[in-house]
């Protein structure tokens, strides 16, 4: 059967909405409203990580100056670091260098036509990359030396040669600087030497080098003493035989 309603649209009693479509019409304004604040709620975040975006930025610009002036300690700190075991190595081995160094005085002013224009003390670390770079071949085992930049006076290599014989000789270098380097590059440089006649001279370099095991000195023998004579009692003289007159 069908139902016609005549009256005016007006005096009509409003339809109510189908159960389905209200539900379709709630869950759509919801989702609408879930989607609304939840991208209001991403764009806070994103507004909040940039502005700490920009704070951390401005803090790493801040604390640019302080990261150059640590990376400038760090560096002066390793510098002193390596200082320091320098001097350690110095002053813990058993090596007396103003000694050492008054030793090649004694020689150097002893051999007026040498002079030097460098000298330097090698280490335990230089010292033996010192060694392999004048004898490749050694297998000595230094532990501590001295490099000179030496010069002779003339063209005359019997003066270099005494000179390195003295240093060889001397009683204390002998005993602390133990090698010296064997092969001997020399040059002679043309030169008019000041209050001398000479105009020629001799350059040559010297290292000498103390052994990390130094030998052990041998103990002085003590000197023999004459096996002493037993002291004999004087005899009694005998009488003189027949009497007397």
């Amino acid at each position: 059967m069908i139902k016609i309603n005549l009256l005016p649209t007006e005096k009509r009693k409003a339809e109510r909405t189908p159960l389905p479509r209200f539900l379709l019409i709630a869950s759509t304004a919801a989702a609408f409203f879930i989607l609304l604040f939840y991208n209001l709620w991403v764009l806070k975040m994103i507004s909040d990580v940039v502005d700490e975006t920009k704070n951390q930025r401005a803090l790493l610009a801040s604390l640019q100056p302080k990261v150059q002036e640590y990376e400038r300690l760090l560096a002066e700190e390793t510098a002193l670091k390596t200082k320091v075991k320098e001097i350690e190595s110095l002053v813990t081995r058993d090596v007396e260098y103003w000694r050492l160094v008054n030793a090649l005085w004694d020689v150097i002013h002893a051999n007026p036509r040498v002079w030097i224009d460098d000298f330097r003390i090698l280490d335990a670390r230089s010292a033996p990359g010192d060694l392999r770079r004048v004898d490749p071949d050694t297998k000595e085992v230094v532990a501590y030396g001295v490099s000179m930049k030496c010069h002779v006076a003339g063209d005359d290599v019997l003066e270099m040669t005494k000179f390195r014989k003295s240093l060889k000789d001397h009683p204390l270098l002998q005993e602390i600087l133990t090698l010296i380097n064997f092969n001997v590059m020399w040059n002679v440089a043309e030169e008019k030497l000041k209050d001398t006649e000479e105009s020629h001279f001799i350059d040559f370099d010297i290292s000498m080098y103390g052994l990390a095991t130094p030998p052990k000195r041998k103990a002085p023998t003590p000197p023999v003493k004459p096996a002493s004579t037993p002291i004999k009692a004087n005899p009694t003289p005998a009488p003189p035989q027949g009497g007397t007159k």
